[in-house]
């Protein structure tokens, strides 16, 4: 280059000599070209050449031979999809057992992320739809717009994949880097594994629902959740077979789960709110006379879920999205039971209102029956939610039990200390103190009965129990103790009730101490109801 005068200047020189490489650079530049062009060679190998059609979805492949644990797959996820420091989409654990032909033990480590389901939990049980599946490519994706933090997807989920970001207040989970797949590039992960241990490809939708419909014992790997619960598309090979026995390294850990104090309190009040509203609407149906009662039964039933149901917003981790939650009626448990006990608070208001204002009979006992009926629905839908995730400890029966046994502990409590101030029907009195003590006896009895459980702490029962007599034993003897507290006091309420016709404040007061005991002993029972709730997983822990 020369200027009009045609005389090349310095700056010419010096740029003209930055175009000639030095053999150094020269060398440097061709192995770079060649490193990159089979580094993607290599990444296209991984990735499917053509979409999902019709029927197919993507799915993970990892090669267990080829993993070594060494964690590259972590931090390209984490690099790439710009995660806080806490935050971890995919996560590697160790398998340990023994083999049967040798006895030698195996080490296998695991690399696992969401497994982009086919009946995906998560968005069956979310209740503001904030999940979807799509129909192209079978990727499971979370709307982090749609979500409010209610944390339900981390229960449902038996993979544990959605992730909670306390700071933004949602939860988050791979989706399987789909802007990435769709310009034909790898997924972070499949690009950050040294060893090619991790691919993606596509899977029959039918070819997998008919593997797992011919196996009911089905899984993963060793020790994880059955696939039937969510119809998994990943897949694991490797040359040796596993054994059935190998489990994760931390599996049996006596580490306590999440204690989710809101939904403690949100549990425990609604369900004594609906035990009070049931037995004060019963009590009006077969002893009309104590009317009188059923007025203030119903008022603290309505405050009592009042006060359960804005308990349960300081669990969101988006709060102010709350009306939300009502959009998965559909197919959410969670959002039948908001919707229930919705219903449940407004018809007690109404039931409460017919009864002070003198509301022809037949109409307060419609709406004490709507009561009811929406506040049993909300116990069952309650149930439900947990009862879905598939966790023995969590079981229809198992859970019917422990919310049954709370409707009637708090509610036969409060009946007793209500009839007792007020100089109740002696009758009633003695039929709530009867039901209130059977209910304390069987509390106490069943959660003896669970801290003695002992044996192989793979069984969820078993380890409950290893973590009721462990980590957990204030909160356990606490709540037996509690319980067998209520059982000495309402004999003493009715020795009270008994000995002074009327109104008895002795006896209102032994109720309300009573009543207060309960409710500790019930908010400790749902506690451990929750830390408790461990059962088969995906290796988390290294060797």
């Amino acid at each position: 280059m020369t200027d009009v005068t045609g005389t090349t200047t310095p700056i010419d020189e010096y740029l003209i000599r930055q175009r000639v490489l030095t053999p150094v650079e020269r060398f440097a530049a061709h192995i770079d070209g060649h490193e990159r062009t089979t580094a993607s060679r290599r990444w296209r190998d991984l990735v499917p050449v053509s979409p999902p059609g019709p029927g197919e979805q993507y799915a993970f492949e990892i090669d267990l031979d080829r993993c070594t644990g060494c964690k590259a797959c972590v931090t390209a996820c984490h690099t790439l999809n710009g995660l806080d420091g806490d935050e971890s989409w995919r996560r590697v654990g160790t398998l340990r057992g023994i083999d049967p032909a040798t006895g030698s033990g195996i080490i296998q480590t695991v690399t696992h992320a969401c497994h982009h389901c086919i009946d995906p939990a998560c968005l069956s049980g979310c209740p503001v739809d904030a999940y979807r599946k799509d129909p192209d490519t079978g990727i499971v994706a979370h709307l982090d717009d749609q979500c409010i933090g209610c944390l339900y997807c981390t229960m449902t989920c038996p993979y544990e994949v959605p992730a909670p970001h306390r700071g933004l207040g949602i939860v988050r989970k791979c989706d399987l880097c789909a802007g990435r797949l769709a310009e034909g590039e790898a997924p972070a992960c499949v690009q950050g594994c040294p060893n090619d241990a991790i691919a993606v490809t596509v899977v029959r939708v039918a070819d997998v629902v008919a593997t797992l419909a011919a196996d009911a014992r089905a899984r993963l790997l060793p020790g994880a959740p059955p696939s039937s619960l969510t119809l998994p598309t990943t897949t694991y090979r490797s040359e040796r077979t596993l054994p059935r026995g190998a489990r994760p390294v931390d599996n049996g850990a006596l580490r306590p789960a999440h204690g989710h104090t809101p939904l403690v309190v949100m549990l425990v009040l609604t369900q004594i709110a609906v035990g009070s509203a049931t037995l004060g609407w019963l009590i009006e149906l077969v002893a009309p006379s104590a009317v009188s009662s059923t007025g203030p039964l119903a008022i603290l039933a309505l405050g009592t879920a009042v006060v359960a149901l804005t308990a349960s917003l300081t669990h969101l981790g988006r709060p102010r999205y709350a009306w939300r939650a009502v959009r998965g009626v559909s197919h959410s448990w969670l959002s039948r039971e908001i919707v229930a006990f919705g219903l449940f608070a407004l018809f007690s208001a109404l039931y409460a209102m017919a009864v002070f204002t003198g509301a022809p009979r037949e109409l307060s006992v419609a709406l004490g029956g709507g009561a009811t009926t929406a506040g049993v629905a909300g116990v069952a839908a309650s149930v439900m939610v947990y009862a879905v995730t598939g966790r023995r400890s969590w079981s229809v029966v198992r859970t019917t039990a422990r919310f049954a046994l709370t409707c009637l502990l708090g509610g036969s409590l409060s009946v007793l200390t209500v009839l007792s101030a007020g100089g109740g029907d002696p009758r009633l009195i003695t039929g709530a103190g009867a039901l209130g003590m059977a209910a304390a006896a069987a509390a106490a009895l069943t959660h003896w009965q669970a801290r003695r459980r002992r044996g192989d702490r793979d069984d969820p029962l078993v380890l409950r129990g290893s973590l009721l007599r462990g980590p957990l034993d204030v909160p356990s003897t606490a709540r037996l103790l509690l319980a067998l507290g209520v059982l000495l006091l309402v004999p003493a309420i009715l020795a009270v009730a008994s000995s002074s016709p009327g109104a008895s404040p002795g006896a209102a007061t032994l109720g309300t101490v009573s009543a207060a005991t309960a409710i500790c002993t019930e908010l400790l029972e749902r506690h451990l109801f929750f830390r408790t709730s461990g059962g088969p997983r995906l290796p988390t822990g290294g060797a």
